[in-house]
């Protein structure tokens, strides 16, 4: 695949590694692994990416391990992550409006004229709302999540015969899914975001690549959900002042699991 303008994603403040390096680490054993997380996290976490889609290793836990301490550890991640959680906080308001007024009235409340309009159309509204439109690396990463979480409320509405009205019963498992959907896509198309160069550059077809970025995707949400169906998202406040404390600790939880690989 072409690697002309290919973003590179972020970078060692000092790196004491060459460029390349992805290509001589393949025979290395898991404790240089370890080592280099330390002296260049980023350089490391690119490593294992790159002979991930390489097949040099199928180990998903690995490159998650990495690139959590690229991040700065589970609690850097998490605090770093501030769209992630803005865009949390708003889409749980959305839903917890829906849920105790009715959709009706919360479409009113956001100026959202829903009277003729086709159910996409509403869906394609509703992200604008969650996350306008903007050129930030963070804001097009939530807005990806955005409507990853909101395609599980456009199945629903489609199930039950594209009758908008039945957003009224949503219930606490749907409110659980699309919020936990929500995180969890987060979290992945922010790895995507930093390392998806190195599916440019090693995956040798554009197949390979999108079964790749399919792969770490479920590892996500496989590893994500073991934290997150414990949370009730329903029964929170979402206008409540900490709130975006709340959600951040779940962000750190959903990373502690991620990096705990051993």
């Amino acid at each position: 695949m072409g690697t002309s303008s290919i973003y590179k994603g972020p970078k060692d403040r000092d790196p004491l590694l060459p460029e390349g390096f992805e290509e001589e680490y393949d025979k290395e054993e898991e404790k240089t692994q370890e080592d280099i997380e330390i002296i260049a996290p980023w350089k490391a976490a690119k490593t294992a990416m790159s002979q991930y889609i390489k097949e040099s290793h199928s180990n998903r836990g690995r490159v998650f391990r990495s690139y959590t301490r690229a991040l700065g550890g589970s609690k850097n991640a998490a605090s770093t992550a501030r769209s992630g959680i803005k865009s949390a906080v708003n889409l749980g308001r959305l839903l917890s409006t829906i849920s105790s007024e009715g959709f009706e009235t919360t479409f009113q409340r956001l100026s959202i004229d829903f009277r003729g309009k086709g159910v996409e159309e509403l869906f394609s509204t509703l992200v604008n709302v969650l996350v306008p439109e903007s050129n930030t690396k963070e804001d097009i990463i939530a807005r990806k999540a955005s409507v990853e979480a909101l395609s599980q409320l456009y199945e629903f509405v489609v199930q039950h015969d594209m009758d908008i009205k039945i957003l009224d019963s949503l219930d606490e498992s749907l409110f659980n899914k699309v919020m936990s959907t929500f995180i969890s896509s987060f979290i992945f198309e922010r790895l995507l975001n930093d390392l998806e160069s190195r599916f440019e550059i090693y995956a040798s077809n554009v197949e390979l690549a999108i079964s790749k970025e399919l792969e770490v995707k479920e590892y996500v949400h496989q590893n994500t959900e073991v934290r997150l169906r414990e949370v009730n998202f329903k029964g929170f406040n979402y206008r409540q002042v900490s709130i975006e404390n709340v959600i951040q600790n779940i962000y750190k939880e959903c990373y502690e699991v991620l990096e705990g690989y051993v």
